[in-house]
């Protein structure tokens, strides 16, 4: 909305000192490990906040802002729980302003409490992204992934992956041993890993095209991926990368940033370069009656018949007919477009403060990896966080007991402004009242009639 646009977007009448001084964008955000705080990477340094549930909804605190020097930028940045120990690569740049060689060929650990950095990783190849565990650090490149020991800072692995220009991996927080999943070599497929253990290794595929998003629960048991083209993800069980679940957004292709388990893993949140933002909910029971509903009116001669059965070398009329119906059915089947047994979103947000399609303010660097917003859910109530590079983080809410073949609309609770560009900012206080307009250019709400 244009209130919301203005909370975020800087105002006129600085004083002049706060004019002169450059702005500051965002490159890059991640929520930690039990995502009761997120960090983010500016082109001047690094940020910490905390979000502080109630009741009413969650307010948000900044806790640590370190920007010690206005030539230095935060690439990728991940926090370990709520501890000072930060793992960032920087980009620094020359007086003339050129970028620093070799500067983003670096993983810097920082500890807050010493006010320095610890440890240094160094490769050859520019670093995509790093990932924080109680036992290792994870160092992410395009086509390689290395792993750390976090006592002694000791690469125990490298993992060849194919091109992973977006720097996927995931680790489950609450696995023992620690449980990586990140892309394999081959497209579309993932590769779990287990410790060090390479028996307990293994590969499956998960999509045809290239992978947008993985997401693993805090047990390591279930992983959700996204692939480029945006409009299906799926659930697998890690230990086997059997599916269990099928999970169709929209017809409508989008860049998926942001995938999302609930602690109790009834949930799967799906962010996109889309306005909506979806919520499946992980439910065997639906599963199987959608199956089983299929099954049956495309098999309808699959049950035995009443009568008793005839002599096999001389089938009757009623198995011959039988029999013709089994084989349609099986026709029908392969002709049937697989979306019709995709399970739909169980709830859906649609972000406010977009004017078709795109957000009203952008404060993301052009350097940025940002895709999209990202998410978390509340640790005990139906509560979803969306945290947005227009600088707003959402809260909305859903209902667990609404009906599971159904699409709920979930409420909007609050929208805090926690970034804009002026170096000056503060954050503001959360808006709990918000105007709503009917949806307008790029709504994932215009699908459901393509599908009849």
């Amino acid at each position: 909305m244009a209130a919301m646009a203005e909370a975020a977007a800087p105002k006129a009448g600085y004083e002049t000192d706060m004019a002169s001084r450059e702005n500051v964008y965002l490159l890059t955000y991640s929520f930690n490990q039990d995502f009761s705080c997120f960090v983010c990477g500016t082109t001047a340094g690094f940020r910490v906040f905390t979000l502080q549930d109630s009741k009413e909804g969650s307010g948000i605190a900044e806790r640590l802002r370190r920007e010690p020097c206005p030539k230095s930028s935060v690439m990728h940045v991940a926090m370990l729980y709520k501890s000072s120990i930060f793992a960032m690569v920087n980009q620094t740049f020359e007086p003339s302003g050129e970028p620093s060689q070799g500067c983003r060929n670096k993983v810097q650990i920082w500890e807050e409490r010493k006010q320095k950095v610890v440890a240094e990783l160094r490769c050859r190849n520019e670093v995509k992204g790093v990932c924080l565990h109680r036992d290792i650090i994870v160092m992410v490149c395009e086509y390689v992934i290395y792993v750390y020991t976090s006592g002694d800072v000791k690469v125990i692995l490298h993992l060849d992956t194919g091109s992973n220009k977006l720097g996927l991996c995931a680790l489950a927080t609450g696995s023992d041993p620690w449980l990586l999943c990140c892309p394999a070599q081959n497209k579309g497929a993932i590769r779990i890993q287990v410790g060090q253990d390479a028996q307990a290794t293994h590969v499956f595929q998960a999509h045809q095209s290239g992978l947008a998003a993985l997401a693993l629960n805090a047990s390591g048991s279930l992983v959700a991926t996204a692939s480029e083209t945006g409009t299906v993800m799926k659930v697998f069980r890690t230990a086997d990368g059997e599916a269990l679940y099928r999970l169709r957004r929209s017809t409508r292709p989008a860049s998926i940033s942001s995938l999302a388990f609930r602690p109790d893993d009834c949930y799967l949140a799906v962010a996109s370069s889309s306005v909506t933002v979806h919520i499946f909910k992980l439910d065997n029971a639906t599963a199987t009656e959608v199956d089983e509903k299929t099954d049956k009116e495309n098999s309808l001669a699959s049950s035995p018949a009443l009568e008793p059965a005839p002599d096999p070398q001389w089938p009757s009329p009623l198995t011959a007919l039988q029999t013709l119906q089994s084989k349609a059915a099986e026709a029908v089947r392969g002709l049937t477009p697989q979306y019709l047994a995709d399970l739909r979103s169980f709830g859906q947000f649609r972000l406010p403060d977009m004017d078709g399609g795109t957000p009203a303010v952008d404060t993301r660097s052009k350097q940025a990896t940002i895709a999209g917003p990202i998410l978390a859910f509340h640790k005990t109530e139906p509560r979803l966080y969306i945290l947005h590079y227009n600088g707003f983080l959402y809260e909305c809410s859903f209902q667990p007991d609404f009906d599971p073949k159904a699409t709920q609309e979930c409420s909007f609770i609050s929208a805090t402004t926690w970034f804009a560009t002026r170096p000056d900012f503060k954050v503001s206080k959360p808006i709990t009242e918000l105007r709503t307009e009917p949806g307008g250019e790029g709504d994932d709400a215009a699908d459901e009639w393509q599908l009849l």
